[in-house]
């Protein structure tokens, strides 16, 4: 058992360092784009935008094709043994993920111009971490408790429940954008004007 533990823990090390690209110094999260609403190749391209949020498990939330504007379901970001997932894109952002609750909701956005044409795609990947107050450890059992809602906090409260946890924005994902709005443009044939690298698995 100890050595499936530790090899579990080394095929986790080398998905990181292998799958996924060091951060950059910058990304593109926009395109510049000339498309008819009122064609065949937009009814395609708002197509393969949901597909590609769908196929990177980021449950959608609100379509509204009139307004150009596709939102997700914040999602719990993977974990370094989800590698069948591709919601995360440098080995920085793998860790903390892996060592830190993150969650991570995305908002397409096409503008239009007055004649309701496409003038851009724009990619926005919104990260949250999980705050919870700390609880007390008198013991080593209660470490087996430290998710439950039956150990004190630090300041004196009788517990910690899920009411007392909340979600606080930590910025945003540019590798992220980057790399989907790149499977977006490729999958509709629309020019790629994004930097190679970044890769969600």
């Amino acid at each position: 058992m100890k050595h499936f533990q530790t090899l579990l823990a080394l095929s986790g090390c080398f998905w990181i360092a292998g799958c996924h690209a060091p951060k950059r110094a910058s990304y593109v999260s926009t395109e510049a784009m000339h498309v008819i609403d009122d064609s065949q190749q937009a009814e395609t391209a708002w197509t393969a935008i949901r597909d590609t949020l769908r196929q990177n498990f980021m449950p959608l939330d609100r379509v509204d094709r009139r307004a150009g504007i596709i939102t997700t379901t914040p999602v719990m970001s993977q974990h370094w043994f989800e590698f069948w997932r591709g919601d995360v894109a440098t080995r920085e952002d793998a860790i903390e993920s892996s060592i830190n609750p993150i969650r991570r909701w995305v908002e397409v956005t096409v503008a239009m111009d007055d004649a309701r044409n496409w003038t851009q795609l724009s990619v926005a990947v919104h990260k949250q971490r999980l705050s919870s107050p700390d609880r007390q450890f008198n013991n080593s059992g209660a470490a087996y408790q430290f998710f439950g809602e039956s150990l004190p906090s630090t300041v004196g409260d009788p517990k910690v429940t899920a009411a007392d946890q909340r979600w606080i924005d930590a910025g945003t994902d540019p590798a992220l954008e980057e790399w989907l709005l790149k499977k977006m443009l490729q999958e509709t044939n629309l020019r790629v004007a994004t930097n190679d690298g970044g890769s969600g698995g």
